[in-house]
């Protein structure tokens, strides 16, 4: 019962947020999450220390409008890796159009 609380809110915040981040690890007892209006970046850096750590990605989350489109893209060092574009419903995302 609790997961299906969880997921429920989840869904409730995420309509405030166009994109929406769920971030586990070994170290947290439950996921975190947080929102992002146009744009997330996550920068990830590997190594044993602060004086010995090195950038291993950056990771982008970026929504674009174009007319009658909404467009979500996942981007990996500069790369765009996944795609996907939906109907302008005022601003919102409406129907899914496709999925690159």
């Amino acid at each position: 019962m609790a997961n299906n609380n969880q997921k429920n809110k989840k869904q409730i915040v995420m309509r405030k947020y166009p994109i929406w981040n769920d971030v586990t690890a070994c170290i947290y007892k439950s996921s975190k999450s947080y929102g992002a209006k146009n744009e997330s970046t996550n920068k990830i850096y590997v190594g044993s220390s602060k004086n010995n750590s090195h950038k291993l990605a950056t990771i982008t989350t970026k929504k674009e409008i174009y007319d009658d489109v909404i467009s979500f893209k996942l981007i990996v060092n500069s790369l765009v890796i996944k795609e996907i574009r939906f109907k302008n419903n005022n601003g919102t995302a409406g129907d899914k159009l496709s999925e690159l």
